[in-house]
């Protein structure tokens, strides 16, 4: 993989000049990029990443010449602002070969939107600093407005200590406040429904101390939301797609009553719908991703319809693959198993699906249909 951005890479301002997105040709290009490392480096490897607890150093060390993490930042906070179209295509098609270990890999990319509107912006440069250095972990959580704060139920692996000090934040969404925490006690390593290639722990409130809680606007609160969520679909669109090639690869080949699984009518109907609903959540997900980027004023609400889209095809995408593949999409032969695991797990992330709802409840009357939207809309209200 290192050897495959390497051509690019030894030419910085060429590199820079491919994200640099003028046309979706340059995406596509990047895209194929990111292809051509994940067949290489990715595919085949994905037990093995599991078994590990993590990507190949090897992998890791490309993905931060690519780079991965902070590629959407904004440029005055540390990160490379080549926009947040381009992140989405590269944990698309990551996310195709192996999801496993993309959280531990991008891990402060659910935090983005925090990072970026938290009022504090000394202090969220700071942070960001640190995890871009990798000297620190950052984890990201929605929770109750009527419980508050208890738990961070799961997040990728942190860091190695620097200096004997393991450094880690969490930011949390509650309701339209913002809240950063320091960690400052023991993390619990935990053992999670899926992504084990991205390690996992689990940290209790009492491990840690307030730095600081602000109250946003009702759309700034969303936006915060929605960026994690955006971060997540763009994996579960990846998860999903991946289900369905094994699947009609598996299906085609494998005979039953004289003619192929697929062939079978009501097999067939089944795919249709599904590659029909994973090319709309597709569509979805990029749209968002392009509202962010122009700074309109809803992209928060359209990240997170993006959001329901995208799980829920994931969800049916690696269930049917299960189905299908009968007995076989039970074992560890093949990857079907693994790919429901992960698309459970990312429908469970940031407040799960009854708060993305929620969300969506309570703007839904008042976004103008996107028809109607112009280049010209207004920029997120900070």
């Amino acid at each position: 993989m290192v050897g495959i951005f390497a051509e690019s890479a030894s030419d910085p301002e060429s590199f820079m000049a491919l994200l640099e997105f003028a046309s979706c040709s340059e995406l596509d290009e990047l895209e194929l990029v990111v292809h051509r490392a994940g067949r290489e480096q990715l595919a085949g490897a994905q037990r093995a990443n599991e078994g590990a607890g993590h990507w190949p150093g090897e992998v890791m060390a490309a993905l931060e010449q690519l780079p991965l993490v902070g590629l959407e930042l904004d440029g005055q906070l540390g990160g490379q602002p080549m926009g947040t179209s381009a992140k989405a295509v590269i944990l698309m098609t990551l996310a195709l070969y192996d999801a496993g270990g993309l959280p531990g890999a991008d891990q402060m990319g659910p935090a983005v939107g925090a990072i970026e509107l938290c009022p504090d912006q000394d202090l969220a440069n700071m942070v960001a600093q640190q995890c871009l250095a990798g000297e620190a972990g950052c984890g990201f959580t929605v929770v109750d407005p009527h419980l508050g704060f208890r738990r961070l139920d799961w997040a990728p692996g942190w860091s190695e200590p620097v200096n004997g000090v393991e450094l880690g934040w969490i930011w949390v969404s509650q309701s339209n406040s913002l809240s950063l925490y320091r960690i400052t006690g023991d993390v619990d390593p935990v053992d999670a429904l899926a992504f084990q290639s991205s390690g996992g722990l689990s940290v209790d409130s009492a491990a840690t101390t307030l730095v600081d809680q602000w109250d946003l606007s009702e759309r700034s609160a969303l936006y915060v939301r929605a960026r994690a969520r955006l971060w997540a679909c763009c994996i579960a669109v990846g998860v999903a797609q991946a289900a369905i090639d094994e699947t009609i690869a598996y299906t085609t080949e494998r005979v039953v009553f004289g003619k192929p699984v697929a062939h079978h009518q009501a097999n067939a109907f089944d795919l249709a719908g599904v590659a029909a609903g994973v090319h709309g959540a597709r569509l979805a997900v990029l749209n968002a991703a392009a509202a962010f980027d122009r700074g309109h004023p809803d992209a928060g609400f359209w990240a997170t319809q993006a959001w329901l889209e995208a799980t829920d095809s994931a969800f049916v995408a690696t269930n049917l693959g299960i189905q299908l593949l009968g007995g076989h999409g039970f074992l560890v032969d093949h990857l079907a198993e693994k790919r429901f695991r992960e698309a459970r797990h990312l429908a469970l992330l940031f407040g799960g699906r009854d708060w993305a709802e929620l969300d969506v409840s309570d703007h839904v009357l008042t976004v103008p249909d996107p028809l109607s939207l112009t280049p010209t809309d207004p920029e997120v209200s900070r």
